[in-house]
């Protein structure tokens, strides 16, 4: 065949621009065999963002109605102060949610049962002894959760303690024992579940935290204080160990019935439930119960989008 038929038989590509180096920017025409795996490769994305997209959807079920996303089924969490009050119930409404628990305190007779009220309902549960201030025992603890239930998923560091004085009247023996419960236990115990809680498909912590960190309040400005240091730690551990796939949250308390706050005189005891029930715009004390919502909310996908910041439960309060 002649040559110069054949060559004008040949479906020349455009030129490139002139004056375009090779690496530029600008558009060119791309050969046919290439657009076909440039387009290929373009389907494949969007199928796997549609597939996303439709996992995410498929997390809301059953009935499409959300309320799947609030679930804790195969999630293993840790309550600290489970023994009673806020951990009590924190402890058994995370595992009425799914999850299995483990309901830690000093008491453990407590914490047991706990444990046995859970299981009697069909949940999972494990009672553990925890002493916070002992900071050795924290990577043991946490060994101990994992081997009981191959994971951990959500830390709630909800044990504390109160004790009211006014500034002049404070000891450093007592506001050693507030930085030992309230904030030296809290953070280690934390970094020694560091490695667990990012091990998964995402860690969540939940540090109880208290109004007096947030509005000072007479005669209890250390606790106040060490409270406030908590909750700005929080916020650190939020951004440090955000790359490692845990989010940190405060849960932030209003007035609470409980053992650490009422009085135990039953006439002061009712004064002081009409007195700080009338503070806040739900018009009543809260009770532990309240906190459980707003935990499980916390602790579940529902919040993915959620860390570093406080969440109130606290009536509304007026001041």
């Amino acid at each position: 065949m002649d040559r110069r038929r054949l060559r004008r038989g040949v479906r020349r590509l455009p030129a490139r621009s002139p004056g375009r180096a090779r690496g530029g920017r600008g558009r060119r025409s791309v050969p046919r065999v290439r657009r076909v795996v440039v387009l290929h490769r373009r389907r494949l994305r969007s199928r796997r963002r549609r597939t996303r997209r439709e996992a995410a959807r498929d997390v809301s079920r059953p009935g499409d109605d959300g309320v799947g996303r609030f679930r804790l089924d195969g999630k293993v969490a840790v309550v600290t102060g489970a023994s009673r009050g806020i951990g009590r119930a924190l402890a058994t409404g995370l595992a009425g949610a799914g999850a299995a628990v483990v309901a830690a305190a000093r008491d453990l007779a407590a914490c047991e049962a706990v444990a046995s009220e859970i299981e009697a309902n069909g949940g999972r549960a494990a009672a553990l002894r925890l002493d916070l201030t002992d900071g050795g025992s924290h990577a043991d603890f946490v060994a101990s959760v994992v081997d009981r239930f191959g994971a951990l998923d959500v830390l709630v560091n909800n044990a504390g303690t109160l004790k009211p004085h006014f500034t002049e009247k404070v000891t450093s023996a007592e506001l050693d024992a507030l930085l030992d419960v309230n904030l030296r236990g809290p953070v280690f115990l934390s970094v020694a579940a560091l490695d667990a809680l990012s091990a998964g498909d995402g860690g969540v912590i939940i540090n109880v935290g208290a109004l007096a960190a947030f509005n000072p309040m007479e005669g209890i400005g250390a606790y106040g204080a060490v409270k406030a240091a908590m909750a700005n730690w929080s916020v650190t551990m939020a951004r440090e160990w955000a790359s490692r796939n845990v989010r940190v949250h405060v849960l932030v308390p209003g007035s609470v019935a409980t053992d650490m706050i009422l009085p135990r005189d039953p006439d002061q005891r009712a004064r002081f439930v009409e007195e700080y029930g009338a503070r806040n715009l739900i018009g009543r004390l809260g009770e532990p119960d309240d906190l459980v919502g707003a935990a499980i909310f916390l602790s579940s996908p529902a919040s993915s989008y959620m860390t570093g910041r406080p969440v109130f439960v606290d009536g509304g309060l007026l001041g």
